[in-house]
């Protein structure tokens, strides 16, 4: 049977994203609102479709239309809607569908004749009970086919309702506000992920904390109700509201309430705005009521305020007429004074006792009278165990206009101070709180280095989940405060804070220029130390204590040496090196001391993923201990401490080493599938899971983005883990979100290996350090068209199904934190990569050197080379700007390769241009030494020898000291001179083993690369590139840097 469609029915949803000016009145407070975009929904019956083999039914109530498909389970049969989208960007289709068939049904959903995904019907549990099913794509404009059949992979049966096609992305269900000072609050919405079903609240602020006893949450809930006075409706089971919830770049989180039970308000849209003032013990609401009818509309607000006690003794409330506030003493429990506040002359009050629902009682609990006739009872004092405060207002909205109501809540620890700030409060208008916190966030943006974009959703993305991150942040000056929670939904995760990834949140915030957030996580880290210098996995946000969550995760100090350095080489405070110093020690002090000494790995631990039944040694945070450790000598070096720093260069070393070593001898590199692997087990047991994670790698400059083996691992990772597009898994076969008893919202997913944005932007980082930066810009938009309403991250990871959010854990703060170092990456505005100011090497290879430095250059593809950080020169001049040093040796002589950051070198002999100087230590420590270069720049090694030659020379000078001055020894003929190469920017240096004193196999010293530049008649020490090198024998193993 083949039935033609008809014309869909289409309504529009409004949800205000970016900027839209509405000046309207209510009591004289006027407000310039943010923009309403227009979410599209369309609706298609499913009887109204293209069918094939499956029958029209209406045996089976609560179906749309005039009826429903069903006999819906046969292979061939389909569902075939004819739908249109006004413009070219992503939806969702919403299947509305039953299921009493005890199992999920799968079907397969093609677009224009192809196949895009699943579609997953959960068991309803009556075949009158319907729910929907969800699959995102994106569509061009204009018309489109969607077909809904049982093909090879289908399983079940359904009876299918219609069709939704929308643009509204799902939203957060949860985000965390704060003052800046002293106080946090946390609003959420009805359900904080779709398996919730705890409780019978609305959209709200569910929690507020304060300074005085961070662990209290000390409100029940603080809450809207509305009345429908021109129609007679109720709109006060506020848990039948979906909403959103979204901050803006002026600190303001907008949320608005969507549809009622499934449906719109008619004519109506409403809004609930706050601002946390900054440095001010107060919250400010913002209703905002748009008539988006032909006719009047006359709605009452309950703004309802239910207050906490921790103790069995009463408390209190009072209406103070002059300030329009009402006041909560909770003295007697030792909690701070509350209030709520209006800002206009409300219609009624109420002091009341929650459980009071006689309506004839002056104490009567608002919402029962509220409910009952639109108003409250006035009552100005009250006595109780369990108390709610709350405001009514009426409000008169014309067609096609917004109206809008204020209302405060504040704290203090004095009635006195209270009555202060309330009365501060009251001579200023919301608007004016509004428009003051604005200006704050402004002048706060002004420092924060923005990138580059040419798209305004990228922009939005970047600076709303910033202010998603601050306001996340607890807030406080002393080392107790300053962490931020694993997510801003306490679903699953409840309060706790993951180390590691607020330390990555925190080198975002950092390199982003909010050094003083930054600083303050670092500090708190610090303060969290243990004895033995490591951290636990999760501390609780509230209390600062160990949340006892899978230990050991030990990738946290590395990110914490990083951190330290990051922020010190941005800030140059020494004052806070100075006060973190020790703490640094203790933590790189546990890496180097708890190596194994047999495979040069630091300490096995569960890693990023906290998986497994014993620890390992994962890629993941072996790449965090080798950079931190390097980070953690630069922070020695400058310090002073010259031989720490000596011993933490070469533990980073070692473990670099171990990292690079093929599986075959015990290291992570599987060099005949050319990737990293996930991990070793102590046992030698290798984990060959091709893992997401270990792109860390690249990020952190543990191995160059640039080798042939980071281009054919992150070739690796994406043929295997790669999915909607740009979307990367954390592993194939992933369950976590899906099937996996540890899911947080249980089958979000709904399918195996999401994609985890976060990973999908360490590929980013890897894309636009190798130039492929039109690929990193893909990603980042990837990234912002995976968000939620008005760009707020999503969490932990994302359907690959429905293309949406997985709510349960979002906002999460380092998927935010990737973005925003991917995006400074892609702008040229940060490097998230660390540089050794020194590496261990030691290879045994010879180099057949010709005349004519281009001939040689193939014979160093298997020679380790070393990255020098770009622009870390005395005068910007690329020629002589290290890019990346080799080194080797045989037995007669050691072999030095380095690149430049330009590619080329002038070809000329007759003008000076550049020189090459490579200092070295006396390995035998007999010869005289100097420290510093013969420009004068101090190396801080006692250096015995010194070949050099300039672009203009033909002969290759050695110098030794003498009296204390470099002073030429003698011109080398034994090898061929240093040459270069003009085409590539490559320069070949070698050193007869016998001219620094013949040193035996296995000897160490210390070797200085300085390329110089001529500058107004003298050379100048442009860039320094330092090894310690080990004399190699052909039988010895090599220390590992990167491959060609």
């Amino acid at each position: 049977m083949m039935i033609n469609s008809k014309k869909k029915k289409s309504q529009k949803f409004i949800s205000r994203l970016l900027a839209l000016a509405l000046t309207v009145n209510l009591c004289a407070l006027s407000w310039t609102d943010v923009f309403a975009a227009d979410y599209t929904k369309s609706v298609y019956e499913a009887e109204e479709a293209t069918l094939h083999n499956v029958s029209t039914d209406t045996d089976h109530k609560g179906y749309t239309g005039t009826g429903f498909v069903g006999s819906f389970g046969e292979t061939g049969d389909f569902v075939q809607f004819n739908i249109s989208v006004p413009e070219s960007k992503h939806y969702t289709l919403h299947f509305r569908y039953a299921n009493n068939t005890s199992n999920t049904s799968i079907r397969e959903i093609s677009v224009d004749g192809t196949y895009i995904s699943n579609a997953y019907y959960a068991n309803t549990g009556s075949w009158d009970t319907w729910k929907t099913a969800d699959v995102g794509t994106n569509l061009s404009s204009g018309t489109h086919t969607v077909k809904v059949y049982v093909g090879n992979n289908s399983e079940g049966s359904i009876n299918l309702d219609n069709l939704v096609v929308t643009d509204q992305p799902d939203s957060v269900r949860s985000l965390y506000m704060s003052n800046w000072k002293d106080a946090m609050a946390i609003w959420m919405a009805s359900k904080l992920c779709n398996n919730d079903n705890s409780g019978t609240y609305g959209p709200r602020i569910a929690e507020f904390r304060y300074s005085g006893d961070w662990s209290v949450n000390q409100i029940v809930d603080y809450s809207g109700f509305f009345r429908d006075e021109t129609n007679g409706v109720k709109y006060d089971q506020t848990h039948n509201f979906n909403s959103e919830a979204y901050y803006d770049e002026n600190g303001v989180l907008n949320t608005n309430y969507l549809e009622y039970g499934g449906n719109s308000l008619p004519g109506m849209k409403i809004s609930k705005d706050y601002v946390m003032v900054p440095e001010k013990d107060l919250l400010v609401a913002r209703y905002s009521l748009t008539n988006t009818g032909n006719k009047d509309l006359t709605y009452s607000i309950l703004d309802s305020l239910h207050v906490k006690n921790t103790s069995s003794n009463d408390i209190s409330a009072s209406y103070d007429s002059a300030r329009k506030a009402l006041i909560v003493n909770r003295s007697s429990s030792r909690q701070p004074y509350l209030a709520l506040g209006a800002f206009q002359t409300p219609s009624y009050y109420q002091a009341a006792k929650d459980g009071d629902s006689n309506l004839s009682s002056a104490t009567c609990s608002p919402w029962y009278t509220f409910d009952n006739n639109g108003t409250l009872k006035n009552n100005t004092n009250v006595t109780g165990n369990d108390l709610t405060i709350a405001f009514e207002q009426k409000v008169n909205v014309k067609a096609g206009a917004t109206e809008y109501a204020y209302f405060y809540m504040a704290v203090d620890p004095s009635l006195s101070g209270l009555q202060n700030l309330c009365g501060e409060t009251a001579s200023q208008s919301g608007d004016d709180l509004f428009h003051h916190t604005a200006d704050i966030y402004k002048n706060w943006f002004n420092k924060v280095v923005i990138p580059t974009y040419n798209d305004e959703g990228l922009l939005a993305t970047y600076k709303n989940n910033l202010v998603m991150i601050k306001n996340a942040i607890r807030p406080g000056s002393s080392d107790s405060d300053g962490a931020m929670p694993a997510t801003t939904n306490p679903y699953n995760y409840g309060y706790k804070v993951w180390a590691r990834d607020s330390a990555v949140t925190a080198l975002s915030l950092d390199a982003a220029g909010l050094t003083e957030e930054a600083k303050t996580y670092w500090n708190w880290l610090a303060a969290r130390q243990a004895a033995n210098g490591t951290f636990e996995t999760c501390y609780g946000l509230w209390d600062n204590t160990d949340a006892n969550f899978v230990e050991p995760e030990y990738d946290s100090m590395g990110f914490f040496l990083v951190g330290v350095y990051k922020h010190y080489q941005l800030t140059k405070d020494k004052n806070f090196l100075n006060g973190i110093y020790n703490k640094v020690k203790n933590t790189a002090n546990f890496i180097m001391n708890n190596m194994d000494q047999l495979k040069g790995f630091g300490p096995a631990d569960f890693s990023i993923w906290e998986e497994g039944n014993a620890t390992e040694y994962y890629t993941y945070t072996q790449a965090a201990y080798a950079m931190g450790l390097k980070s953690a000598a630069m922070l020695a070096k400058i310090q002073g401490d010259t031989a720490l720093a000596d011993n933490y260069n070469g533990a980073g070393s070692t473990i670099l080493t171990a990292i690079g070593k093929d599986t075959s001898a015990g290291g992570l590199w599987d060099a005949a599938n050319k990737y990293f692997v996930r991990s070793e087990a102590p046992s030698g047991t290798i984990n060959s899971l091709v893992d997401s994670s270990t792109d860390i790698l690249f990020a952190l400059g543990a191995v160059d983005a640039l080798s042939s083996r980071a281009a054919s691992h992150i070739n690796k990772v994406e043929s295997t883990l790669a999915s909607d597009i740009y979307g990367l898994a954390r592993y194939d076969g992933d369950t976590f979100y899906y099937t996996s008893q540890w899911s947080p919202g249980g089958n979000e997913a709904l399918e195996a290996s999401p994609s985890w944005p976060q990973m999908t932007m360490w590929d980013s980082v890897f894309q636009t350090i190798t130039g492929n930066t039109q690929k990193a810009y893909e990603m980042l938009k990837w990234f912002k068209d995976r968000t939620a309403a008005g760009y707020m991250v999503t969490g932990e990871a994302v359907s690959d199904v429905t293309e949406q959010l997985l709510a349960s854990t979002a906002a999460e703060p380092v998927t935010a934190a990737s973005y925003i170092l991917a995006s400074l990456q892609y702008s040229g505005l940060n490097d998230t990569r660390v540089y050794a100011s020194e590496n261990n090497a030691g290879c045994y290879k010879s180099i057949s050197v010709t005349n004519g430095a281009e001939k040689d250059w193939n014979q160093y593809t298997y020679v380790p080379y070393y990255l020098d950080q770009a622009g870390d020169t005395a005068v910007e001049d690329k020629d002589t700007d290290i890019s990346k040093a080799y080194i080797c040796n045989d037995e007669k002589n050691i072999y030095i390769r380095i690149n430049n950051k330009s590619g080329s070198l002038p070809n000329t002999a007759a003008e000076d241009k550049f020189r090459i100087s490579v200092y070295t230590e006396d390995f035998i420590n007999k010869a005289a030494t100097k420290t510093a270069t013969v420009n004068g720049t101090e190396i801080g090694r006692n250096m015995a020898y010194l070949f050099t030659k300039k672009n203009t020379e033909q002969g290759y000078h050695k110098l030794t000291v003498l009296n204390g001055n470099w002073t030429l020894n003698k011109e080398i003929s034994s090898v061929i001179a240093p040459q270069w190469d003009s085409r590539t920017g490559g320069i070949e240096v070698v050193i007869p083993r016998s001219e620094i004193g013949s040193p035996a196999n296995d000897a160490w010293g210390h070797i200085t690369v300085v390329l110089e530049t001529y500058r107004n008649g003298n050379y100048v020490d442009q860039d320094i590139h330092n090894f310690n090198y080990n004399l190699t024998s052909s039988s010895d193993s090599w220390f590992y840097g990167n491959f060609e």
